[in-house]
């Protein structure tokens, strides 16, 4: 809204802006009045002008610095009215007293009369009062003048007439243009106002987001970990156990746990990876993928869930078994089945559960692949089916089941990441049909999407010390089976401080170093260690961090205190061997 306060401020700065020009003219008729007539006349002009302008002067100043004080608009309007009105007033009466005293510089008054009408029409006024002030007396004075000359003639009259009017039409004319440029000042000033306003808004609204998005940060990394803890001993355990002879159906069991535990931690990786998806900031894990063979180790799993609700799962795959092997993140394509699966479990009563996946090839080399899940639930009306797809929006049956409304939100950013898209369309009799469409490179025929993980093999030299900081007793029961399988020598503490002693006391050729630890964290004891290893001039021990929080900030902080690498949880068997076969290497000579 546009304050009163701000034209009184613009009209200010404008009398302001005129008195150079003002105080210019004044001493230019003083010198003319005292060049024409004496030092006398040009001293009585110049003391009432002046301190006329002097009054005008001050009321321009108080206007501008205290507009808001109650009564400064109408005070200013009226200060400004009867000081134009006085300036104008004398400049006519001295002119007309100069006339009647020396009747000889007539000539010399006319001239002075035009320029003082011409200068206080033109000037800035206030309102109309202050205009018709400025142009009143001196148009008064040239009639008064023109009138009483002997050789005034009606045409001469007519002639001052109009000059006098072509004078005011003009100055008119501009004073409706000051008063417009005064509204255009205002206009600009309020919205000026009113982006500054928009603009602290947007830096608090920045900062709150801030807040808000270091608050998530903490609260991902929070879960990251609790989740990942106790999902490593699983994954560790089911890997040990694969690693060793069992029973033909005992493997079959371990196989579709470590299954159900992959699957688990690529569904946790996506979940905490969803605000990057929708950024377009995620990074994508490309590889080769059997999209056949994950559809049926999914429905492998959840076959013993599905009985268990009474319902029937079918699989359908329509297409060559070759088209199926692309390259893209395995990760991405399970997440959304998985919730497609979830979400037709939680809403068909009875009957079947369809999935049907067909791969058709392009004519660019790509692969097309429609991914679909049938359910025999309530259907989805058509006015909400883009709805569903947005965080947290569920139907009401959706509620009803249980559930927060992420995992269609999920779906769809997923299917984003991947160039492709979801939706949902209405089953032939009843329930719905959730989509998913994206193609993909054909993956090289060599690939395995299938290949089992490697399993743990003694190839690292037995005389390799291994000291692992953990503070999770089934982490460290973990740890201890695994190098138990590697035949390595293995010490265990359970927190910061004790590695920094173990390390103290005796020497180790690799240091595994969880972050979040009591007493003393992973990070607080590598930036000692560092330190001490520096100021003793002890070499340095191969430090690699191991821990559920692997976000980027994160592994940046690791690096900055001196960790040399990251191994994340759940455990990767390979990535451990790997790191355990660079040490191997560095710590024997060649």
């Amino acid at each position: 809204m546009i304050q009163k306060a701000d034209y009184i401020r613009a009209y200010a700065d404008r009398y302001r802006d005129m008195f150079a020009v003002r105080l210019t003219t004044i001493v230019a008729v003083i010198l003319v009045a005292a060049w024409v007539l004496d030092w006398g006349w040009a001293a009585n002009f110049g003391l009432i002008q002046l301190g006329l302008y002097v009054l005008l002067w001050r009321t321009v100043e108080i206007a501008r610095t205290r507009p808001e004080a109650p009564g400064a608009g109408r005070r200013f309007r009226l200060r400004t009215e009867w000081i134009t009105l006085g300036l104008a007033s004398h400049n006519a009466v001295y002119i007309l007293a100069a006339w009647w005293v020396r009747p000889d510089t007539i000539d010399y008054l006319r001239l002075l009369l035009a320029g003082n009408l011409m200068v206080g029409a033109l000037q800035v006024h206030i309102s109309r009062r202050s205009f018709l002030a400025a142009v009143a007396p001196p148009s008064i004075a040239a009639m008064i003048i023109a009138a009483n000359q002997p050789q005034a003639t009606p045409t001469l009259k007519f002639a001052v007439a109009l000059f006098v009017l072509g004078i005011i039409a003009a100055a008119w004319r501009q004073w409706r243009g000051d008063r417009e440029t005064v509204e255009l000042m205002v206009a600009l000033t309020e919205r000026s106002r009113q982006l500054q306003a928009a603009l602290g808004q947007a830096e608090t609204d920045r900062a709150a987001a801030e807040r808000a998005n270091k608050a998530k940060s903490r609260f991902l990394a929070m879960i990251s970990h609790e989740v990942r803890t106790p999902l490593n001993v699983i994954l560790g355990l089911t890997e040990v156990l694969r690693g060793r002879r069992r029973p033909k159906a005992e493997a079959v069991i371990i196989d579709d746990m470590a299954e159900a535990g992959g699957m688990l931690l690529r569904l946790l990786n996506g979940a905490l990876d969803i605000s990057k998806i929708e950024s377009g900031q995620s990074d994508l894990q490309i590889g080769p993928v059997d999209v056949a063979a994950r559809i049926e180790a999914i429905a492998r799993v959840w076959r013993t869930r599905v009985a268990e609700l009474g319902l029937t799962l079918e699989v359908v795959l329509d297409g060559d078994p070759a088209d199926f092997a692309v390259l893209t993140d395995q990760a991405r394509v399970e997440q959304v089945l998985i919730n497609y699966l979830s979400n037709a479990l939680k809403l068909t009563p009875a009957g079947t559960i369809r999935l049907v996946a067909q791969a058709r090839p392009q004519a660019d080399g790509r692969i097309a692949l429609s991914l679909e899940v049938h359910d025999q639930g309530p259907g989805v009306p058509e006015d909400q089916r883009e709805r569903i797809f947005q965080p947290f929006e569920q139907l009401a049956a959706g509620r009803a089941a249980g559930g927060a409304g992420l995992g269609l939100a999920l779906c769809r950013a997923a299917a984003e990441g991947l160039g492709g898209s979801v939706g949902v369309r209405p089953a032939e009799g009843a329930g719905a049909v959730f989509w998913f469409r994206f193609t993909a490179p054909r993956a090289p025929v060599e690939a395995d999407a299938e290949a089992a993980p490697p399993a743990p093999t003694p190839d690292a030299p037995p005389a390799l010390r291994v000291l692992a900081a953990e503070d999770h007793p089934a982490n460290r029961k973990l740890l201890a089976l695994l190098f138990q399988s590697f035949g390595l020598d293995l010490a265990l503490v359970e927190n910061g401080r004790n590695a920094v002693d173990a390390l103290r006391a005796d020497r180790f050729d690799l240091v595994l170093m969880d972050a979040m630890m009591p007493v003393m964290d992973g990070v607080e004891a590598v930036r000692l260690i560092r330190a001490e290893e520096a100021a003793e001039g002890r070499p340095r021990t191969p430090i690699h961090m191991l821990t559920a929080n692997v976000f980027e900030d994160d592994v940046a902080r690791y690096r900055a205190a001196g960790a040399d690498g990251v191994l994340g949880k759940p455990i990767q068997i390979g990535a451990l061997q790997a790191l355990l076969e660079q040490t191997a290497a560095s710590a024997v000579p060649a």
